[in-house]
């Protein structure tokens, strides 16, 4: 357990400008080899001969390519969570509409997954991942939830009881539904516009409904 936790985890921190220049690099690289080879056939050695570096250098900053994949990974929720944040910004500066918000939200979130594809497809269903990404996976959801909630907070006509436990289901079934449908373009039975327009449709009725449950 603990070598597995040693081959998931950074060898070490980059602090100096050239070191983090480095592991940027290596991220990039190994994005790209990622993309074009698959996870399987993504080495190290063709990771750091993409990064132009040795790789005894990689090896300083990563014990393996699950560790580099991880830290990929956490990237990916970095960015993931500077989108919302962005969006949430825009909106309230812009006082669109909430069927207008959303159709930027769940339009924005599909363009992010559609940049790389199948390095989308690769980090989030093959790659095993160390706990502190789960835990961060799971801080970042939390977070967003309620940054979500913040805003349609703002909506008169959104459902305001438990919001951010809605919240927190309408960021799962964006982040979801967009990153299948950009992970997997050739098996879609509907056009991207339509996909869109579904998923506002979906979304609007879910936020300003009026809860009729049994208990």
């Amino acid at each position: 357990m603990a070598a597995q936790k040693q081959r998931l985890n950074p060898r070490k921190q980059p602090v100096q400008r050239r070191s983090k220049a480095t592991v940027d690099a290596i991220l990039v690289a190994a994005a790209q080899v990622f993309e074009a080879h698959g996870y399987a056939a993504g080495t190290t050695n063709r990771i750091a001969e993409r990064a132009g570096v040795s790789i005894g250098t990689l090896y300083q900053y990563f014990p393996s390519k699950e560790a580099i994949a991880a830290a990929l990974f956490e990237r990916h929720i970095v960015d993931t969570n500077h989108r919302l944040h962005e969006w949430v910004g825009h909106m309230v500066v812009e006082q669109h509409s909430l069927i207008e918000a959303l159709h930027d939200y769940v339009t924005g979130m599909l363009e992010m997954h559609s940049r790389q594809p199948r390095l989308q497809h690769i980090l989030l269903e093959e790659t095993p991942l160390p706990e502190r990404v789960h835990q961060a996976l799971l801080e970042a959801e939390r977070q967003a939830a309620k940054t979500v909630a913040g805003l349609f907070r703002l909506y008169p006509d959104v459902r305001q009881s438990g919001l951010e436990h809605t919240c927190f289901v309408v960021v799962q079934c964006v982040e979801s539904l967009t990153h299948r449908f950009a992970a997997h373009p050739d098996d879609q039975f509907i056009p991207r516009d339509t996909f869109v327009d579904e998923m506002v449709i979906m979304l609007m009725a879910y936020l300003t409904c009026e809860p009729r449950l049994k208990t």
